[in-house]
């Protein structure tokens, strides 16, 4: 199967984000204090914010083209589309991280890290620019490399500065500057090149405006519904910024999991998808689509089930103790949220992508934003922060069904409604399995329960033939 083949070419990247991700948590939350540690949260969220408003309608523009620009023999003119309005994108960044500064000046533990963000804005806009385009082109070998060295080296470096350099809340974001600085260098390099020669024009630079532009409002709303809790918890909650530290604790341990497989399928996934979909009719476009949503399943629904089954060893061997305690309230259904996520950006988004109706996608999306607003605000005094988490669960059934529902006038994207029922059934196995294993605590218990629970579903899922797991295992012998 060529989704196999391309999951099996991503594996590599999927493996140092979830090193990263969870070495993140590991190393940060015991490294930083509470506080500190809710301050980087609350400001890679703003990050996010900054660099979904600026600068991600390039990249979506520069992904979504550049089958066609291939195809027409236009790659030249299509670098060079990307170039200038890198720039004109990255301006407008930097002009909001001045204001920014304005904003927090008397607030050291949030300016401090306001000058690192600047930096890293223009070099995740290169990075992530030629990233697309490697993704777009199928040139997986350049494209694992560049995002592996980045994750690791910039995870590796932060724990540096938090551990010996002391820059508490910044030194994440000093880590992501040097190594993502390094391979900006590199990425520019071989964009320059492939624009050499190329023409843009205005008609051009318009189309990928009205493209990209409305994607980019789609993922703001994305992320208001993922992380508007956080600043809405630092200033409703006591002691906010501690407890945005115990909350993205809980994310980030549970949910990017689950997250991070939803990416490996759509990375893998969701180029076959926009190939089947430009070059080979419905009927293809539905097989791919029925591939990358099984895969989805088949390995997200797992996750969430192991995690929820193993929170309390799980939150104990990866979240230092300042935290702790916070976080494993939530984690269980924060790895709901993670298949929730991923099964909105990663599936059901496809279709107004594909179909080029991204305005109405973010249109759509202002729904659960709202909701999710209006849900904390009423939630958070009565439940802490477990109204934080039912308003987000909340807010993506909501999208997920708006998307569902109206995308099927633009693309019919299937749901695998029988391989959903044995997947379901092997995950509910795991639960009597895993529930006989002792509490011994911390890390072994969650090795041996996660290994037990892995091992029993691998069992049923065989036994079922979930995901047609059987043919495909005997295709690989």
């Amino acid at each position: 199967m060529k989704l196999a083949r391309h999951l099996a070419g991503y594996l590599p990247v999927n493996l140092a984000n979830a090193i990263a991700a969870f070495g993140g948590v590991y190393v940060f939350t015991r490294l930083l204090s509470a506080e500190a540690y809710g301050v980087y949260a609350l400001m890679f969220w703003v990050m996010a914010m900054i660099h979904t408003v600026c600068l991600t309608w390039v990249e979506a523009a520069g992904y979504r083209f550049s089958g066609a620009a291939e195809a027409n023999g236009q790659l030249a003119d299509h670098y060079r589309t990307a170039l200038p309005l890198m720039v004109m994108a990255t301006s407008a960044s930097l002009i909001v991280c001045a204001v920014l500064w304005v904003i927090f000046r008397d607030r050291p533990a949030y300016a401090a890290t306001i000058p690192w963000i600047a930096a890293l804005l223009p070099i995740n806009s290169v990075v992530q620019v030629a990233l697309e385009a490697h993704k777009a082109g199928q040139r997986v070998r350049r494209y694992v490399f560049t995002e592996t060295f980045r994750l690791l080296m910039g995870f590796a470096l932060g724990a540096f500065a938090a551990w010996k350099l002391g820059l508490g809340s910044a030194a994440p974001f000093f880590g992501m500057v040097v190594a993502g600085g390094l391979m900006a260098l590199r990425e520019i390099v071989w964009l320059m090149q492939s624009s050499a020669g190329g023409k843009t024009s205005a008609a051009r630079q318009k189309a990928w405006a009205a493209y990209g532009l409305p994607i980019a409002a789609a993922l703001v709303l994305d992320l208001i519904v993922s992380g508007a809790d956080r600043p809405m918890i630092a200033a409703m909650l006591p002691d906010g910024e501690a407890q945005v530290g115990a909350y993205a604790a809980g994310y980030g341990a549970a949910q990017r999991p689950v997250t991070l497989i939803c990416t490996w399928a759509a990375m893998a996934g969701s180029p076959l998808l926009m190939a089947a979909y430009e070059k080979e009719g419905p009927e293809e476009t539905r097989n791919a689509a029925r591939q990358l949503a099984t895969f989805l399943l088949f390995a997200g629904i797992p996750a969430t089930v192991g995690i929820a089954l193993v929170a309390r060893p799980f939150a104990e061997a990866m979240i230092g103790e300042d935290v702790r305690e916070g976080a494993l309230k939530i984690i269980p259904w924060i790895a709901v949220t993670g298949l929730l996520n991923g099964l909105l950006i990663s599936y059901f988004s496809e279709a107004f992508q594909l179909a080029h109706k991204t305005a109405e996608r973010a249109f759509l999306m202002a729904v659960p934003a709202v909701a999710n607003i209006a849900l904390n605000y009423f939630l958070l005094p009565v439940m802490g922060l477990m109204g934080a988490v039912v308003a987000t669960v909340a807010s993506y059934v909501i999208a997920i069904l708006l998307l569902a529902v109206i995308g099927r006038k633009y693309v019919a994207l299937p749901v695998p409604w029988t391989e959903l029922a044995k997947i379901l059934a092997a995950a509910l196995a795991m639960w009597p399995a895993v529930m006989l294993v002792p509490a011994l605590g911390g890390w072994p218990e969650l090795i041996l329960k996660a290994g037990i629970g892995a091992a029993v579903y691998v069992i049923a899922a065989f036994a079922l033939d979930a995901a047609g797991v059987r043919q495909l295992i005997r295709q690989r012998l």
